[in-house]
């Protein structure tokens, strides 16, 4: 296992500013990708040991909007990269894991599941299979 990316939601009104404010910090080699599926933008930095994502809701509907409702921008989640999504993902359902995402596409196409946060103690954590 190892880091993948680190997502950081971003209220719509905020985006442009908060993707300048970035592009200032880590400089201008990024890539956007809207996910229609789930109605969200995400802003990608690719560094050299993980991928800074920003992602911000393109519609009321989706989780990111129901996030930033409740909490305002920050950290949505970080993910984990394992060799089998899953795989993976039995192996901690038998240990008891919870999720609220299990085998669904990601950004990259790859396999994705998301574990709960009631049962992380309140972090949701993406497993992934692809890199960007």
């Amino acid at each position: 296992m190892k880091l993948s990316h680190i997502a950081l939601a971003v209220r719509p009104e905020e985006y442009e500013n908060v993707k300048e404010k970035f592009i200032k910090i880590l400089g201008d080699r990024y890539e956007e990708k809207s996910l229609e599926n789930q109605r969200i933008k995400v802003l990608l930095f690719k560094l050299d040991n993980c991928t800074i994502e920003i992602i911000t809701p393109t519609d009321k509907g989706s989780s990111i909007d129901g996030f930033l409702r409740k909490r305002g921008n920050g950290i949505h989640h970080f993910a984990l990269k394992v060799d089998d999504v899953k795989q993976e993902t039995e192996r901690l359902k038998s240990e008891g894991f919870v999720f609220s995402v299990e085998g669904d596409k990601g950004a990259k196409g790859g396999y994705v599941s998301f574990l709960h946060p009631r049962s992380t103690g309140g972090f949701l954590i993406e497993l992934v299979e692809d890199e960007y």
